[in-house]
């Protein structure tokens, strides 16, 4: 609970104006309705619309005198458009009221999911890498909409406990013994009921694991959508779908379980404090009927929001464990934040001299065989083709990732034009053309692909970036052109296609450095002899870093990197390694041109 206090606090503190005009709108609207229930009944009988009751003392005999003193006779009509009139300013408050609660809500919600999207998106690679994406999707969009539903029921419950204190003061004035009577009657339903709080906090706790296993098990079947359906196994996944389905049918049933029976039982309660409640009125308080009429309207109108705030207070246990789930998320990716020791509007930087790793070496904590890179030193200097090779696992992609400051260095250093990269960090980032292998396109045209990496790249931009990426003739030939939906992860084009547009889309940010990992490793030869042409008519005018899939693609490349195991063990250009028949680099070219 005290979480949830917690995000009440951030409510107020995002509007604390409107929160305050809230509530005295709340204490505003109490006052009306109580008024109403007080004032209508008495003026009445002061008009003598009701037979046989007269306004022989206390609060009737008191408005009797002070609209005689007045010279108002009141009748039937005035006393019913005096109601009228207190319902339409009542109703008018109400809605502007329920207008401003729900721009508040509303703006908490969008302040709270930027926020908790901002976390994720400046949280570090490692971390990310550790998640899932569907746990971070379903925090994201279920989870916050069970906060959401949490705080709306709140903000209800608040003003029903506003507008049900000031009738509770209404009635002690006209009948203290009695309304104490009534409210002590509430609070032990309220304790004999305190079980079905702690069954709803757990169906809660069971709805949320519940959240999360249904989005991992639609977006894993997302994922490998293709895989399922070639290997035919469509009805295992439905299967498996439906366990989590009727899991979650079953957690709803408790839930509704529950509440039933809580209805069930306030029904049964209101029953019998409506029996003692007259008994009292009638055998012992002995009201007359002026009080009776004014304290049974008062009760009536009490009990129900005792009730609803019981009910209230069970579907906030409910949600209880959505607001733990959204802040655990938050605050890990908080605690992973990377930190980018320059401004947030830093410009892209001109690489001058080249990148340097400096006795680099890197292992995930969770492991525990040692480092993925271990005592890395080389150069990159500016303008030359550097490419890693080595078999899978030797650390290839995770030199890049350390290239790109997805990583950081466990021990040594990389500098950027003699400066550390974590000193420039977010610079270095707008400076890198990165292509996967791969490629990531949205389900959107060629033209919002490309200026998704660049916004404000103009049309003769893209054109270039097209030409420089040997594709430029592929998409003028499209009816559409630039404006050619690619359908979802680029589905409608070819793989060749598609990772020529990522090209194009990295060329078009104009980067200092060009970052290809094993961008070719999944395409045919004459796909992969495109991508090639262009990367070298690129040769010399860009730092260009390639992990390399066939030794055949880098024979023009300044440097070669060859990794064993996390060290570098090689390093030279093509002929050099060659012409050593000993070297693990001979070996790996040997397997190369030998794999189908």
């Amino acid at each position: 609970m005290g979480m949830f206090l917690g995000y009440i606090k951030e409510l107020y503190a995002l509007s604390p104006i409107k929160f305050l005009v809230n509530g005295l709108l709340m204490v505003m609207l109490g006052v009306l309705e109580s008024v109403g229930i007080l004032m209508v009944i008495p003026l009445l009988i002061v008009a003598g619309v009701i037979p046989g009751v007269e306004a022989a003392s206390g609060l009737i005999a008191w408005i009797d005198n002070f609209l005689r003193a007045l010279g108002v006779i009141l009748t039937l009509p005035l006393v019913l458009l005096l109601y009228v009139g207190i319902i339409v300013g009542q109703s008018w408050l109400q809605r502007y009221q329920t207008l401003l609660n729900t721009g508040i809500q509303q703006s908490y919600v969008v302040h709270l999911s930027t926020r908790l999207f901002r976390a994720v998106a400046y949280a570090d690679w490692q971390y990310l890498v550790s998640k899932a994406k569907s746990d971070i999707s379903n925090v994201l969009i279920t989870e916050l909409l069970r906060v959401h539903s949490g705080i709306q029921v709140f903000l209800q419950m608040i003003s029903a406990a506003t507008i049900t204190l000031l009738q509770v003061v209404v009635a002690f004035l006209v009948a203290p013994g009695l309304t104490s009577l009534v409210l002590a009657s509430a609070i032990v339903l309220l304790v004999a009921l305190r079980g079905f709080v702690k069954k709803a906090r757990r169906i809660g706790e069971e709805l949320s694991d519940l959240n999360q296993g249904l989005y991992f098990t639609l977006t894993e079947h997302l994922n490998g959508i293709k895989e399922i359906k070639s290997y035919g196994i469509e009805e295992a996944q439905v299967a498996n779908y439906n366990r989590v389905r009727v899991m979650m049918k079953n957690n709803i049933i408790n839930f509704a379980r529950i509440q039933t029976g809580l209805t069930m039982l306030n029904k049964v309660g209101s029953a019998v404090l409506i029996s003692v409640f007259l008994f009292f009125a009638i055998a012992i308080f002995k009201l007359n009927p002026q009080e009776f009429i004014v304290i049974t309207v008062i009760a009536a109108r009490i009990w129900p929001r005792v009730l609803s705030l019981q009910s209230s207070l069970q579907h906030i246990n409910s949600v209880l464990p959505a607001f733990h789930v959204v802040k655990n998320l938050e605050n890990q990716c908080l605690a992973a934040q990377e930190n980018f020791a320059e401004d947030g509007a830093a410009t892209k930087l001109q690489l001058r001299r080249g990148v340097e790793f400096r006795h680099v070496s890197f292992g995930y904590a969770e492991e525990r065989a040692g480092f993925v890179v271990e005592e890395a030193s080389f150069e990159l200097p500016v303008g030359t083709t550097t490419a890693f090779v080595g078999s899978s696992g030797a650390g290839k992609s995770t030199m890049v990732d350390l290239l790109m400051g997805l990583l950081k260095p466990v021990k040594g250093e990389i500098l950027v034009d003699g400066e550390p990269l974590d000193d420039n960090l977010r610079s270095w980032r707008r400076s890198i053309g990165y292509v996967p292998q791969e490629p990531f396109l949205l389900n959107a045209t060629i033209r919002d692909n490309l200026l998704w990496a660049c916004p404000e790249a103009t049309e003769e931009q893209m054109w270039e970036a097209l030409r420089l990426a040997s594709v430029e003739a592929f998409v003028q030939s499209l009816p559409d052109g630039l404006g050619t939906v690619v359908g979802d992860r680029g589905v409608r084009l070819s793989g060749g296609e598609r990772q020529r547009v990522v090209l194009a889309r990295a060329l078009l940010r104009k980067p200092s450095v060009l970052i290809l990992d094993e961008a070719t490793s999944s395409l045919d030869s004459e796909n992969e002899k495109r991508i090639q042409q262009a990367i070298e008519s690129l040769q010399g005018k860009l730092t260009i870093v390639v992990i390399a899939h066939r030794i055949s693609t880098i024979r023009n490349a300044d440097n070669i990197i060859v990794l064993e195991q996390g060290r570098i063990i090689e390093i030279g250009n093509y002929q050099s390694l060659m012409n050593n028949k000993y070297s693990r680099f001979y070996a790996l070219a040997n397997l190369s041109e030998t794999a189908p």
